[in-house]
């Protein structure tokens, strides 16, 4: 059952790091702008999630009424006064946003550090103490909770994409800038909102896996890993590519720690992420 055990939890994982990293590649493909401070802001949200529960008695799904908003903001906020004025001075946008980004991810995670302390958390809810059964297999109640939030995360973000005017034309900026522009579209506002969804699904992943592990705010190391793994092997701006992508990176994680001590993980995940930049580096699911 131990296998068995592995697959229901990679794929419920796997889900998670699909929202952190949807959010992450969207920017990426959108914007031209690498956030490798992503995964510090997914931490981020999974703090504000257990301090809401635990200082406030706040359920960490409800702060997400509070989260969501916020750091749609803050991602705004990030293309309107930092990602807009490297698009003016430099061509080479990507490589100037890695840099940048590098700073603001390490300013992240030592102001978690001051504020937060570097003592690992775990967040608990009523629905994390309860286990349920299923094919003699116990299933922990917040790794279906977190789960599930996921699933609708994507499938919000996937309907938003495909079925509103501003999401189409998310994915004609994506596409091709210059002939979006020439459509009518502005550029700016529609990559700021870009910025700003990709923002808030990295808080609501970072509330999500808080109900599968325990954190503290070094984890977001690890957690880039996942997200440039699943970016790379979903292919860039590929939301259902993030999605498959997830699911094999959950699965992965799970059957490396069954098989090998868990400090292995992240380096099974850099080897696959070797491998894969290696061979089809525009993403293997594309």
């Amino acid at each position: 059952m131990a296998v068995l055990d592995a697959i229901i939890a990679g794929l419920l994982v796997g889900l998670a790091f699909a929202v952190l990293a949807v959010g992450f590649t969207l920017i990426w493909g959108t914007i031209d702008v690498i956030n490798v401070a992503h995964a510090a802001f997914g931490v981020l949200g999974a703090y504000l999630g257990y301090f809401a529960n635990t200082r406030f008695g706040v359920d960490p799904l409800l702060a997400l009424v509070v989260i969501v908003p916020l750091f749609f903001a803050i991602g705004y906020a990030f293309y309107a006064t930092l990602v807009k004025k490297l698009l003016s001075q430099t061509e080479d946008v990507a490589f100037a946003s890695l840099v940048l980004s590098l700073g603001l991810m390490f300013a992240v995670e030592n102001s978690m550090i001051s504020v937060f302390s570097a003592d690992p958390r775990l967040t608990k809810t009523p629905y994390t103490a309860v286990t349920y059964n299923f094919a003699g297999t116990a299933i922990p109640g917040g790794r279906l909770v977190g789960g599930a939030v996921a699933v609708v995360t994507l499938a919000t973000v996937y309907l938003f994409l495909t079925r509103t005017y501003t999401g189409r034309a998310v994915r004609a900026v994506s596409e091709d800038p210059e002939g979006a522009a020439l459509c009518g579209i502005d550029r700016h506002r529609v990559s700021g909102i870009t910025s700003g969804i990709g923002f808030a699904t990295a808080g609501v992943a970072g509330v999500a896996l808080s109900l599968f592990y325990a954190f503290d705010p070094a984890t977001q190391l690890s957690w880039l890993v996942n997200v440039f793994l699943v970016t790379v092997f979903g292919g860039i701006g590929s939301v259902v590519g993030s999605g498959l992508a997830g699911v094999f990176t959950g699965l992965v994680t799970e059957f490396t720690a069954l098989a090998l001590p868990f400090e292995y993980v992240d380096l099974v995940l850099f080897g696959i992420l070797f491998v894969v930049l290696l061979v089809r580096p525009e993403g293997l699911i594309q």
